[in-house]
């Protein structure tokens, strides 16, 4: 009887290990190599790429955005110039994707050029008329400093100041000479005065006409020069010559006269006096837009307002307006 249990035990193991060494495709034995990591990331490429592709615009958005230019154009003022092309210069370097274009001509110019649209922004060192302004509704005009108009000299000649009255008879060819103005002497010369101004374009002109010369026409002997820089320089090199630039570009070389005002006091062409309005040859600088500034435009813009923005101006030589 124990010998029959026996050879049937040993039977059925034989059976048992039959079945496990015949390959069967048991269900455990097959699904572990699919959980596999190695099997996932060969079997599906396409949803592991697909997982990653949102990512992609985060860490290249950069480099794209960096790839794409926008450009403005600025032109007019001589005067503004400086503040703006500055500026310009300080923006581009911390804006890579900006492109700062900023030419000269004058006010005139740049009223002209925004109005025709020609230009994004233009720049202007006198006020926008009423007529200008009929014209070109859509103009918003900001003030981003403030300036004097200094009345200078050659450094030989000895004049210790100047009245408005004796500066107005000059330019309207009433005075030719510096004899006829008391402590005014140009040594080695028969005193004729060389007058100095600038061409009709010109906001410091225009302003300097409406003030100084009650809105009458300058003498034709007057030499216009295109830019501050003419000026200064023709009355550097001409001893008995006398002009009028932006205080913002007063140098040694030439001689800012003081102005003897209402018979008063003497008041020298300093950023102090035009920052407390006690200078009388005084005005606001502009830049000109069509319509509310926006985009590159508008951020530059808001730039030269802000602290950066208003140290340039300081340090060109003008008066802040914040």
């Amino acid at each position: 009887m124990k010998v029959s249990l026996c050879l049937v035990a040993v039977f059925m193991l034989a059976l048992v290990a039959g079945c496990t060494a015949d390959g069967s495709k048991t269900p455990t034995a097959t699904q572990a190599p699919v959980a596999s990591p190695t099997t996932v990331a060969d079997s599906v490429p396409q949803q592991a790429a697909t997982v990653a592709t949102p990512a992609a615009p985060v860490t290249t958005a950069a480099p794209v955005s960096t790839g794409q230019k926008e450009t403005i154009k600025i032109s007019g003022s001589t005067t503004v110039l400086p503040i703006v092309q500055k500026a310009a210069d300080l923006y581009m370097a911390t804006h890579p994707d900006a492109d700062i274009q900023v030419s000269g001509g004058g006010s005139g110019v740049g009223i002209q050029a925004i109005g025709a649209k020609t230009v994004d922004i233009g720049m202007s060192s006198r006020e926008v008329t009423k007529a200008e302004l009929a014209k070109y509704p859509s103009f918003v005009v900001t003030s981003v400093a403030q300036d004097g108009i200094a009345i200078v000299a050659n450094p030989v000649n000895t004049i210790p100041y100047i009245t408005l009255d004796q500066a107005k008879n000059i330019y309207l060819g009433k005075i030719t000479k510096w004899s006829e103005i008391t402590g005014a002497d140009v040594p080695n010369t028969n005193n004729q005065i060389v007058v100095v101004g600038r061409d009709s374009a010109s906001g410091t002109r225009s302003y300097f006409d409406e003030t100084v010369l009650a809105k009458k026409t300058p003498t034709k002997k007057m030499l216009e020069k295109n830019s501050n820089g003419a000026v200064l320089q023709t009355v550097a090199q001409t001893p008995g010559s006398i002009g009028y630039v932006s205080i913002g570009f007063v140098s040694k070389d030439v001689k800012a006269l003081p102005i003897w005002y209402n018979a008063d006091k003497i008041i020298p062409a300093s950023l102090d006096n035009v920052k407390t309005k006690t200078y009388p040859i005084s005005r606001d600088l502009y830049v000109i837009t069509n319509g509310e500034p926006s985009g590159l435009a508008g951020d530059f813009i808001k730039y030269i307002l802000s602290t950066d923005g208003q140290k340039i101006v300081s340090d060109e030589g003008y008066v802040t307006v914040s």
